[in-house]
């Protein structure tokens, strides 16, 4: 099940609303994500939402890649709320908790954490639970 949200894109300029996709079709940020050591999967109900990835956030929009910039400093793992907007979307962070691993042999470490966040689009807000996962090698 795909669920809708509208989000303006880079076609705003001729007045076209995109919907952002639920799931996210993760192929298309796989450039992006590619020579990345440090990105966050955001999860809602176990479908990919985006990811959070050098201060944006990157959805799947009507098929394509959408990149929403942070409005805020914070990052995954600090405790503090993190603000993504841009092109008629917003989306509000607020981590409830979080839990971080170390592996010292291979050099990585996660940060597993449950975030309340509220979107905001078009006027219309929703709430939703979001499970984030940063991964760092």
């Amino acid at each position: 099940m795909k669920v809708g949200l509208v989000v303006l894109g880079a076609c705003c300029a001729m007045g076209q609303a995109l919907a952002v996709d639920i799931p996210m079709d993760a192929g298309l940020a796989a450039a992006r994500l590619e020579s990345k050591t440090c990105y966050a999967v955001l999860k809602y109900k176990g479908k990919l939402v985006g990811y959070e990835l050098g201060g944006d956030l990157l959805v799947s929009s009507g098929g394509r890649l959408a990149v929403v910039p942070s409005a805020s400093s914070h990052d995954v793992g600090d405790g503090q709320p993190r603000r993504y907007e841009g092109g008629g979307l917003s989306l509000d962070i607020k981590p409830l908790s979080d839990e971080k691993t170390e592996t010292v042999k291979d050099i990585t470490y996660t940060i597993k954490e449950r975030a309340a966040a509220v979107l905001v689009e078009k006027g219309k807000r929703r709430r939703i639970k979001l499970d984030v996962l940063l991964s760092c090698a």
